[in-house]
């Protein structure tokens, strides 16, 4: 496991209101980052319409990021020959991303 260079776990899914997509905060409540979907025109911009059940499925799975980045450190430190190895392979290719080694 290398140092951790993303803000710390554990993240909180914020669910969108109608007025603005969701959005995942860290445990004082600062932003982490936003879900949503540019919904204005003009200077070359797409229209879309506001899409919130995306912006909060998108939302939820990066709320889950740091938890999903422990289990794979899990998986990884404690995997033994009775484990796939294609699915090993998967784990510590989804670790090297997450780290930016990828």
């Amino acid at each position: 496991m290398t140092e951790i260079k993303h803000t710390p776990g554990p993240w909180e899914y914020v669910p969108s209101n109608g007025n603005h997509g969701a959005y995942v905060a860290d445990m004082d409540g600062c932003s982490v980052c936003d879900c949503y979907v540019v919904s204005g025109g003009g200077s070359g911009r797409l229209f879309y319409d506001f899409q919130g059940e995306l912006s909060d499925a998108n939302a939820r799975l990066i709320a889950a990021a740091p938890e999903l980045l422990d289990a794979l450190y899990d998986v990884d430190a404690t995997a033994t020959d009775a484990y796939d190895p294609v699915m090993l392979a998967k784990v510590q290719a989804a670790i090297a991303k997450a780290e930016g080694r990828s």
